[in-house]
């Protein structure tokens, strides 16, 4: 399994190569074969999202506002000549940077909005997104804090990067969801929200040039001493249109959490107020993040369906808790519970088999999707912020003479106990036979 980690600490990436049933807090259990730190640029240009182009590029999108694309390839690890039938054969990865673009914060705007913000601690800019877009493979899309929207350009043949259009939507942002359920559609729709910033879907046209607003949906009800319920839209996923023909009418579903731990079902068919809004925790503890598990999903973590029921999906909360819950709301359990020590700051899944977690305790892991099972468990030695497989194949271990004569050795005495027993079961047999006719 070849993991590939985004460190805070030391702004790089850092390669890990490991098989499953590792786990570097356990001396006695397996350990990592490769364990290799790239492109570090320190905390100020720490990496806060990646993203895989085709199988030799990957897009790295820096806390100074820079979108950098690197080229890698893999060659084989150098091993002395007279270890090599001893020690594991595996490629490494080399990394190199080939083209990046800069400035695509938007700093001031964040200052003037801390201003009326619940957060204390200073304010910056800071990437939310960024993913390939549908409709076109060599742009991508990615959204800042600051309201700051980029189409950029990827041409991996020429290793080039080129911003194609900006724009601006309301600020601040927690996250962007870009719908992908229709094939057949040309332009690009998307979801945005944040801190007072109620969820709004926003439609750009085919070359980028044109955005506007489509929908906005509309705070609840005041609670039941009249009070405003706080707005903070955290994570967003899409279903597929609901059934039946709504003619003048925008037909999208999808589902939210909110910074409060508010659950909510949106149908823009029956108006701007979620049709469904439950806290998931009684003390409205913070959420952060969220992913569907037992449905079929889009390349982006949409909902291949149109119905609410059933679902089961994974959230976050700001201590420690990785939280699985039904589509009712209802907690099914926990996640590395006792083993998690830290906030989670990334969760997502590969390939529907394996959910990938990461945060403040400096622990990668990777858990069974199905049964939940922890599989690999590595220390990176810093907080996590993004964490990606780029391939799940095993090492293979070779056996040294002695262990080979050794397994060959209990083979045989397991074999000759075997005939021992069936030569023993047949004496018994035979007295057991002879009593009879006695």
């Amino acid at each position: 399994m070849r993991l590939l980690i985004a460190c805070d600490e030391s702004g790089g990436l850092k390669e890990i190569i490991c098989n499953k049933g590792t786990d570097t807090s356990d001396q006695r259990a397996l350990q990592p074969f490769h364990n290799e730190l790239h492109l570090a640029e320190g905390f100020n240009n720490r990496i806060q999202k990646m993203l895989l182009i085709g199988s030799s590029h990957s897009l790295l999108a820096r806390a100074n506002g820079s979108l950098q694309l690197v080229r890698f390839d893999q060659e084989r690890r150098n091993v002395d000549e007279d270890d090599v039938t001893k020690q594991p054969q595996f490629d490494v990865t080399n990394f190199k940077i080939v083209s990046s673009v800069e400035g695509l914060f938007d700093e001031q705007q964040i200052i003037d909005l801390h201003k009326r913000s619940q957060k204390r601690s200073k304010p910056r800019d800071g990437f939310v997104s960024l993913c390939t877009i549908p409709t076109k493979a060599t742009h991508v899309f990615s959204a800042t804090k600051s309201g700051c929207i980029h189409i950029i350009e990827v041409n991996v043949e020429e290793d080039s990067l080129k911003t194609v259009q900006s724009h601006k939507v309301k600020a601040p942002l927690e996250f962007t969801q870009i719908y992908d359920l229709d094939e057949q559609m040309k332009n690009l729709v998307f979801a945005y929200g944040g801190e007072e910033n109620l969820v709004k879907l926003a439609d750009l046209s085919a070359d980028f040039s044109t955005l506007k607003q489509l929908w906005e949906a509309k705070n609840v009800k005041n609670d039941r001493l009249d009070l405003k319920v706080p707005i903070w839209p955290m994570e967003l996923k899409f279903l597929k249109p609901a059934d039946g023909s709504f003619e003048n009418k925008i037909n999208y579903q999808f589902i939210t959490i909110s910074r409060f731990s508010h659950y909510r079902k949106y149908q823009t068919i029956h108006g701007r107020k979620p049709i469904s809004s439950k806290a998931l925790l009684k003390k409205g503890e913070s959420l952060a993040l969220l992913k569907f598990t037992n449905a079929e999903l889009t390349p982006l973590g949409n909902l291949e369906k149109n119905e609410f029921e059933p679902l089961n999906f994974v959230t976050t909360d700001l201590r420690k808790n990785v939280m699985v819950f039904d589509s009712e709301g209802n907690l099914q359990g926990k996640i590395g519970n006792g083993d998690i020590t830290g906030c989670v700051t990334f969760l997502d899944t590969y390939k529907h088999r394996y959910l990938l977690t990461g945060g403040l305790d400096r622990y990668a892991r990777v858990y069974q999707l199905e049964n939940k099972k922890l599989l690999c468990k590595c220390f990176t030695g810093g907080k996590i912020s993004c964490l990606l497989i780029l391939d799940d194949k095993e090492v293979e271990i070779p056996q040294t003479e002695e262990i080979s004569k050794k397994k060959k050795a209990r083979k045989l005495t397991q074999e000759e106990h075997l005939a021992d027993d069936e030569e023993l079961w047949s004496k018994l047999d035979r007295k057991v036979k002879r009593s009879k006719k006695e």
